[in-house]
């Protein structure tokens, strides 16, 4: 299993063009923590995990499913979830109520 994770890590960098420093750099991890994810097979931990996926632009749930059909986050969406993540529950809610209320008005 460790390999897989490793092996996709490396497969949504390699499609996106993205060299080791680089997803270091965008992530916020250090170069030795991405060598030892890459050259030694060290699984990264939940934290950095979720790191890489955010720079990668997927979610932890995309990154985990088995359907190869993910679905890529444009960068205007991977801005709107990142920011959404660091809401308080309460104001989640709330955006919650504000978007399904749009949606259910631009549908009708």
């Amino acid at each position: 299993m460790h390999m897989d994770i490793i092996a996709k890590l490396n497969k949504l960098r390699l499609e996106r063009n993205m060299s080791v420093y680089r997803l270091a750099e965008l992530s916020g991890l250090s170069q030795s923590t991405l060598a030892n994810t890459f050259s030694r097979g060290t699984i990264p931990s939940l934290r950095n995990l979720e790191a890489l996926c955010d720079t990668l632009g997927v979610t932890l749930a995309q990154f985990f499913t088995e359907d190869e059909t993910l679905v890529r986050l444009t960068p205007e969406e991977a801005d709107f979830f990142a920011a959404y993540k660091k809401l308080p529950p309460a104001v989640k809610r709330s955006v919650n109520e504000i978007v399904a209320s749009v949606a259910n008005t631009a549908n009708n």
